[in-house]
């Protein structure tokens, strides 16, 4: 049976969704492709927030992930349209689970319907997790080694899935969430760029044949390591529009086939 608070952050997930859906005239369509209960990976370093993306696009202040909450194991989301499920499939992030990924994604490409899309959480290096008081920080600032480090790691781990999930055959979609968006907020294009034609890009090897979207967001205001201070040049007004162009990009990437 599944989990009453997974049940009711799917149904307030796919309400948030069919609004926007409704608003851009493709309420019908929407709900037909919900219907095929499609699978959404959901794929992402330890610490880049993709636990906390979905709270923070239902509910407009989210709260801040625990790290005690965040995924271990692989856990597939059932998220419930009246009778019709769908699934995000939210997989762990931290290095040592590297064969729960691969089983994870190996799972949903030979289930019934393959992967409708893939979203790929990323920071920019500002993975926050549970580590020694200060390793991330240096001077009052995030320490410049430790981003380098975990940008480095983020490429590392692109090597276990662009292989398997490259092709348009398998895959429709792919989507790149920069998270963290108030930490590197004055430095965005540099960011956007690393993303979109940069060292990243360039390891996305197969998937580069996917239609790639890059996409900057931020759950939470909040102080690296509650420490290192955020950019100050983004505000509650730019959360919102990034929140809102995360909503209805993911409502046209799940509608693309129809087009």
């Amino acid at each position: 049976m599944a989990d009453p608070g997974t049940v009711k952050a799917g149904i307030e997930l796919a309400a948030v969704l069919l609004k926007e859906a409704k608003r851009l005239g493709l309420l019908d369509q929407l709900v037909t492709f919900f219907k095929t209960k499609p699978r959404i990976l959901v794929l992402g370093c330890t610490g880049t927030g993709k636990t906390n993306f979905i709270e923070a696009i239902v509910h407009e202040s989210p709260k801040a992930i625990r790290k005690e909450d965040r995924t271990i194991y692989t856990e597939a989301q059932t998220l419930v349209v009246g009778k019709d499920p769908y699934r995000f499939i939210d997989t762990p992030g931290d290095k040592l689970r590297k064969d729960d990924r691969v089983e994870a994604i190996r799972q949903a490409m030979s289930a019934s319907g393959g992967i409708a899309g893939v979203i790929n959480v990323v920071s920019y290096g500002y993975h926050e997790y549970d580590i020694p008081a200060g390793k991330g920080v240096d001077g009052g600032a995030a320490d410049a080694n430790y981003l380098r480090q975990h940008r480095a790691e983020e490429i590392e781990q692109l090597a276990e899935w662009t292989a398997l999930l490259g092709s348009r055959l398998t895959v429709k979609w792919l989507i790149t969430l920069v998270t963290k968006a108030d930490l590197w907020w004055d430095r965005k294009d540099e960011v956007i760029a690393h993303y979109q034609s940069g060292a990243y890009y360039q390891s996305l090897g197969d998937a580069k044949a996917l239609k790639h979207r890059v996409l900057p967001f931020c759950s939470v205001f909040h102080k690296f390591y509650g420490e290192a201070p955020m950019s100050g040049t983004f505000d509650e007004n730019d959360r919102e529009r990034t929140r809102l162009k995360a909503i209805s990009t993911l409502v046209s990437a799940m509608l693309e086939k129809q087009f």
